[in-house]
């Protein structure tokens, strides 16, 4: 008679997580396993994550293919323990027998073992008779007009799955393809197109507007020279301009209630946030964006804040910051390289983003006299419905008389 056997499910990766993708297995049926092995990746729109064994035993089953999104919960292979034989049915067969599903997060619950299935499976409800909808699809469909019975799936069997969807939404009106044997076309990942559909989302429901003020950044200059080798060695980080703006808008956003925030409309509340919970966008080598936060930013110094910069994009663009690391932020920047101004969208469910540009030498009014000074913008895009212009212009020029003014070197210098 089989022994025992356990299910593993697909974790809950994250507050908002409702699915995710197996991006590749690790192990194959009849391959033995030791508990913490490597058992599957999984990747979400934030993050792609190994998953360990919670168990010594042998791969029995496999149930969800690669590259097929599936909610949390769903069961995703069985695990029976050592020395179980694949095949081996007798244990299923026992109508009253349990096994024990273990989630890729640890938790364990029974399970009833599985029965022949006898019927054809059921359309889902509010799907097409003969297609099957998970209830994101059929939300992602409901809440952007979205026809599912125009769309083709790429799931197992022609399933039409989030990622479909998403491409529909971000596709909008369909264009013609213009058939140049030179073009490469190439499948969009589900990061990319998670990103695609939350830009959308965000200027679809906010009134967004875009405000930028220019900053003389020739002090901060002058304490970079001074210490940014000493800084590096001691916090193993570099001493940019990021953590000199970052630290002068933790202390603005805990004077400017409204900038921290979030707004909820259909429920006519604003909740504010004595705290900052700073997020900062960080590139993935052009395959989308994701955004580490600094938990409670505002309790750091400008060292701190580098430090904690530093290793979680760092862990992030090596795909290794974990789900918790990408969520609960209150306010945004991002730094889109070498621009002169641009106009990001705002990170729902924050009402504001910050976009620090590129800083060069130009010449500036000093006094009476002409000086070449180290220049650069900085820009607000913030949601309208949360506060109005004296509000966002205001933050603006606090930040900006902060970085010019602030004497930075006891704290940049302090050990």
């Amino acid at each position: 008679m089989a022994g025992e056997s356990w299910v593993v499910t697909m974790p809950k990766l994250g507050e908002t997580v409702t699915e995710g993708t197996i991006s590749a297995w690790l192990k194959n049926i009849g391959d033995t396993v030791e508990f913490d092995d490597p058992l599957f990746e999984v990747e979400t729109d934030k993050v792609t994550t190994e998953f360990p064994s919670p168990y010594d035993g042998v791969i029995l089953e496999i149930l969800v293919p690669a590259d097929e999104a599936v909610p949390v919960g769903t069961e995703l292979m069985r695990i029976g323990e050592p020395g179980s034989v694949v095949g081996d049915t007798s244990a299923a067969a026992d109508a009253g027998s349990v096994d024990t599903a273990i989630s890729a997060t640890g938790a364990a619950v029974p399970v009833t073992a599985p029965q022949a299935q006898t019927t054809a499976p059921q359309p889902a409800a509010g799907g097409p008779q003969g297609k099957l909808y998970s209830p994101i699809v059929r939300r992602l469909a409901a809440e952007n007009n979205i026809d599912l019975s125009a769309l083709s799936g790429n799931g197992v069997g022609g399933r039409i799955r989030r990622e479909d969807v998403e491409a529909a939404i971000a596709s909008g009106p369909a264009t013609a393809a213009s058939g140049d044997p030179r073009d490469e076309v190439i499948k969009l990942t589900p990061m990319r197109l998670a990103v695609a559909a939350g830009m959308v989302k965000s200027l679809q429901g906010t009134p967004q507007v875009w405000t930028s003020v220019e900053v003389d950044y020739e002090n901060i200059e002058k304490v970079r020279k001074k210490h940014k080798i000493a800084f590096k060695e001691r916090n193993g980080a570099s001493l940019s301009y990021l953590p000199f703006v970052a630290r002068a808008v933790c202390d603005v956003l805990r004077q400017m209630p409204p900038v921290n925030a979030s707004i909820d409309i259909p429920g006519k509340t604003m909740t504010f946030h004595p705290y900052v919970n700073l997020g900062i966008a960080v590139d993935l080598d052009q395959q989308g964006l994701i955004v580490p936060v600094v938990k409670d930013a505002d309790q750091l110094n400008i060292s701190g804040i580098a430090q904690q910069i530093t290793r979680k994009a760092n862990a992030g663009r090596a795909r290794k910051l974990p789900p918790e690391d990408m969520q609960g932020s209150t306010f945004t920047i991002t730094n889109p390289g070498r621009t002169y101004a641009s106009a990001p969208i705002i990170n729902q469910p924050n009402v504001a983003i910050l976009s620090t540009e590129g800083v060069s030498r130009r010449p500036v009014a000093v006094g009476d006299a002409i000086g070449i000074h180290h220049v650069g913008i900085i820009s607000l895009v913030y949601d309208h419905r949360a506060f109005d212009g004296v509000t966002g212009t205001g933050f603006l020029l606090a930040v900006k008389d902060i970085l010019e003014n602030r004497d930075w070197e006891p704290e940049v210098g302090q050990i």
